[in-house]
């Protein structure tokens, strides 16, 4: 076709940009050449590739941008429009999934063998029962295990609790790292020490600055622990640790900042009704408290057994 006037140069154009795109040479927002050096290329003067592009661009394949020049246009496929969040960050694992040779289709069951071929036990080892139960309900809420509780003074018996024995991983905090490495190697098993979420410890770290802070717990040892834990962080005479079923919760002011341990808000539960914001104080409660590298950990680990149960073929 003769590459002369208006029609055959917009068509020209078009073939361009839709052939650029189909094939990837192009990419929507991408600038195209000056009109000028359209006009040369397609032997044409200025004013018929300026009309030429102004067609394309009531056809949508071009933005016109004054004192820019023409832009590829973005392309808007039926029901299209911005995703939540959440959904923005599901397109990109689907695709990375892709990229991997896994039919995004299939992801959801791959993710479902890899995290459920086995089930995968740990001992959530410390020495009180909130940290305990702290540990145990995120690993089995969150996480997927099946987790048990054990006291750091029972891992040194001669004869270990079942619980340590029949476990897959050892679940502790740094505190206690160095009496669980030993007991995991006497048994041969591996060891994970968690930390807790660093923008949980400055919310306290604040709070602390600011003014009384009440923990509600159940077990009296916790006290000891938290304060020995806190104490970095802030004023820890400003903490006041009150337990469930021994203190007054009804003597912690409406507005007071208020951390209640998962052990302590499962007797909550029941005594105020679970209604959000119910209980004593003004509840600050975290969804999850172990830190982004301890998931990733606890994660890892998991999916490393479920893997090796999939490659044994167990199912």
């Amino acid at each position: 076709m003769p590459r002369t006037g208006r029609d055959a140069v917009t068509d020209a154009l078009r073939d361009r940009i839709v052939n650029g795109l189909h094939v990837g040479l192009l990419k929507e927002g991408r600038r195209l050449p000056s009109t000028r050096a359209l006009a040369a290329e397609l032997g044409v003067n200025d004013r018929v590739v300026m009309a030429a592009l102004r067609a394309l661009a009531d056809e949508g394949f071009v933005v016109l941008r004054p004192r820019s020049g023409a832009y590829v246009a973005p392309l808007h496929p039926a029901g299209s429009g911005a995703l939540p969040d959440l959904g923005a960050w599901l397109v990109t694992v689907l695709l990375q999934a892709r990229a991997r040779g896994l039919p995004p289709r299939d992801l959801p069951e791959y993710a479902r063998r890899c995290l459920e071929t086995r089930r995968v036990r740990a001992a959530c080892i410390e020495c009180n029962a909130d940290q305990i139960h702290l540990l145990c309900s995120e690993l089995s809420g969150d996480h997927g295990y099946d987790s048990e509780s054990v006291e750091v003074d029972q891992i040194d018996a001669a004869n270990p609790p079942a619980a340590l024995r029949r476990a897959d991983v050892l679940v502790t905090t740094l505190y206690h790292a160095a009496d669980v490495q030993a007991a995991a190697q006497r048994l041969g098993k591996p060891w994970i020490a968690v930390s807790l979420r660093p923008d949980v410890m400055q919310t306290v770290a604040q709070r602390l600055h600011d003014g009384p802070v009440y923990y509600v717990a159940t077990d009296p040892r916790f006290e000891g622990k938290l304060r020995r834990m806190l104490g970095p962080l802030g004023p820890v005479e400003n903490l006041r640790v009150l337990l469930v079923d021994r203190d007054g919760l009804d003597a912690i002011p409406a507005d007071a900042p208020t951390f209640v341990m998962s052990s302590a808000r499962e007797r909550l539960v029941a005594r105020y009704g679970g209604a959000p914001g119910s209980g004593p104080g003004r509840p600050i409660q975290p969804p999850r408290s172990l830190s982004d590298d301890t998931a990733r950990e606890l994660l890892s680990f998991l999916v490393r057994a479920n893997m090796a149960a999939l490659a044994a073929g167990l199912s």
